[in-house]
């Protein structure tokens, strides 16, 4: 048996490192993904940034041609505004490309050619106000502003040509990158499922074990009482070994349940962050494989938390002290009823009811059963439930009961087994563990558990406490 631990144990933790590296790598990938997206507005930016400076240009020698032709102050207007624009955004453009040398180089190229082209217009303007407009004519012929707004356009064009390859490289690697995430969330699925798988075979194997172990203790005792005294000593060592297991795999347990917890918040987390991000890039198949796969980790952690508090009630140590059970029972109803404040539930308690048990297993003792009784009456008109004590065999037998939807007694055997429901999930919700948990609070205390019912007709859960 402990080479089977140790074996699953190793393959539990290769699957968590597998775990871990999966979500490690996808964080890395949304980051580069996130860097990828900030570039690509920064080369949208770009773009519309050269493209608006050079147009301011244009409006600047728009004015100033409308100027030369109709000598109208008011064509100077644009003809101002257009050089102050293009001043400033050819400054904004040379900053927004100042961390990609050729880029910036070809900034800088549009900044000058611009600085070229407005001296030239200035110099025409200033041949008009002193040698008239055939003198300025003249100078417009010349084509040597033709040749500096021809710079700028080349050089825009340039750099324009060079931020749309940059911008088809970022696309490419940002559908590289999106697939690389889609496989590593499938990965990681596949991953889930075989740490799933390999946790209910290791619980199997651990209740199977428990199982032959109790059956084996049971069998020494039945010999000590039929040889007498001369068995002592093997019934001692049978117990001992039976103490010793149940520690350990109540430990591996409650080891192997708590490391799972953090893949899972990682699996639900990641796979959440493709579904907010990327789901309009996702199809319909990758959207409802990534929604699977947040439903099993959900479902896994409701399983790992009913691990966790079945391995708390084999681990808490008994302290038995006296107290009301009557009071504790309307504790846990008043709970539920805060909790589903939309159910009319009919509710008895007998009163004056008063154990000597330890408080904080008792109260997860009635948090199970009052929970059953509250989950399979959710179904039912006028549902009722029932708290309270009889008498057999002169001591007394606690009881809850309800109206509920009840099971087949064939299969009462089943009730207390880990992982084993009477219900479809799809009609009652639950991990399978309540019951087990339960049984094993009665077994601490050296009491009985036993349930009575018929199918429709509710369900009645006796347990006495030692």
């Amino acid at each position: 048996m402990r080479i089977a631990n140790r074996a699953g144990a190793a393959l539990l933790a290769a699957a968590l490192i597998a775990l871990v590296l999966a979500a490690t790598s996808l964080r890395r990938d949304s980051a580069a993904l996130d860097a990828l997206a900030a570039d690509a507005l920064r080369i949208d930016a770009v773009d519309d940034l050269a493209a608006s400076t050079l147009s301011s240009l244009k409006d600047a020698e728009t004015g100033q041609r409308g100027y030369l032709i109709a000598r109208k102050e008011s064509y100077l207007d644009p003809y101002r505004m257009g050089i102050r624009e293009f001043d400033r955004k050819a400054e904004a453009l040379k900053k927004l490309t100042a961390a990609d040398p050729k880029a910036a180089a070809m900034a800088a190229r549009i900044a000058n050619s611009g600085h070229l082209k407005e001296e030239e217009m200035a110099r025409v303007l200033s041949i008009l106000n002193t040698e008239g407009l055939q003198a300025a004519v003249a100078a417009v012929t010349e084509d040597v502003g033709k040749q500096e707004m021809d710079a700028v356009r080349r050089a825009t064009a340039d750099l324009l040509a060079l931020e749309g390859a940059a911008l088809a490289r970022n696309r490419a690697e940002q559908r590289r990158d999106e697939t690389s995430m889609r496989n590593k969330a499938l990965l990681s699925a596949v991953i889930l499922f075989l740490l799933t798988l390999a946790g209910t075979v290791l619980l199997s194997i651990e209740i199977a074990y428990e199982r032959r172990l109790a059956e084996n203790l049971e069998a020494s005792q039945n010999r000590y009482r039929e040889l007498a005294g001369s068995l002592d000593k093997q019934v001692e060592e049978r117990t001992r070994e039976l103490e010793l297991v149940n520690k350990e795999l109540s430990a591996f347990a409650y080891s192997v349940s708590h490391d799972l917890r953090a893949p899972l918040r990682s699996i639900d987390g990641f796979s959440q962050i493709v579904l907010d991000d990327y789901a309009d890039q996702l199809d319909d198949t990758g959207r409802r494989l990534l929604g699977r796969i947040r439903a099993a980790a959900v479902r896994m952690g409701s399983l790992i938390q009913s691990l966790l508090e079945l391995s708390r009630v084999t681990r808490h140590e008994l302290v038995r002290q006296p107290f009301s059970l009557s009071e504790m029972a309307a504790s846990v109803v008043e709970g539920l009823k805060a909790s589903s404040p939309d159910r009319e539930v009919t509710v008895t308690i007998e009163t004056d009811m008063r154990v000597e048990a330890d408080p904080n297993l008792t109260r997860a003792l009635l948090d199970n059963l009052i929970q059953n009784a509250w989950k399979f009456t959710s179904k039912t008109p006028n549902a009722s439930i029932e708290i309270g004590r009889v008498t057999k065999e002169g001591r007394p037998v606690y009881f809850v009961r309800d109206n509920g939807a009840g099971f087949d007694p064939a299969y009462a055997d089943r009730l207390f087994t880990p992982f084993q429901r009477l219900h479809a999930e799809s009609e009652f919700e639950g991990t399978g563990i309540g019951l087990a948990t339960v049984q094993r609070v009665v077994n601490r205390h050296s009491g009985r558990i036993w349930a009575e019912s018929e199918t429709g007709r509710g369900a009645t859960f006796f347990f006495a406490l030692s």
